[in-house]
């Protein structure tokens, strides 16, 4: 039954106004509609406070994602900053290393050069006194002396000779 049939209903009249039983059955089925529609309400609101419920738990859900989705961001932004920050420690402390490697590079380099040139000097004075004892045994060599020393024992039979025919024409 619709409000306006409610409204607009009409009711057999009897000697004294309405049928009474008449008027009483249409109340009770207004009331037992109204109670019905009651009912649904209760229904549709108890429907509604559930939805209510599951969209706030939603929007919790929601809140507590985005919060989660905020702390990671934050967290890899963090991580990305750290590992970059570490990558610069690398990068620098390699460009020390590098330094320092190439600066111990060209001090030895030096070393081994000025060590080069000192050998190479040593070289050239061992050579040149090399040289002059060999020209000197050379020389030696081809002195007199040493013809002189070969023929020494000659040279004395020939003293002692000589001496001796001196000594003969001096006593006679």
């Amino acid at each position: 039954m619709d409000r306006e049939e409610a409204v607009n209903r009409k009711f057999a009249t009897v000697y004294r106004g309405l049928d009474e039983k008449e008027v009483r059955d249409h109340l009770k089925r207004l009331q037992e509609e109204v109670e019905s529609r009651d009912a649904k309400i209760r229904q549709l609101e108890g429907l509604l406070e559930d939805r209510e419920e599951n969209l706030n738990s939603f929007r919790n859900v929601e809140t507590s994602i985005n919060e989660a989705i905020l702390t990671a961001q934050r967290a890899g932004d963090e991580t990305k900053r750290v590992a970059k920050d570490r990558a610069d420690e690398i990068v620098t402390g390699a460009g020390a290393e590098r330094e320092r490697i190439i600066e111990d590079a060209l001090a030895r380099a030096r070393h081994i050069a000025s060590q080069t040139e000192d050998m190479k000097r040593q070289s050239k004075i061992f050579r040149a006194r090399f040289k002059m004892l060999v020209e000197a045994q050379l020389d030696l060599l081809k002195s007199e002396d040493w013809d002189y020393l070969l023929d020494f024992e000659q040279n004395q039979e020939h003293r002692v000779d000589d001496l001796e025919d001196r000594e003969s024409k001096s006593n006679e």
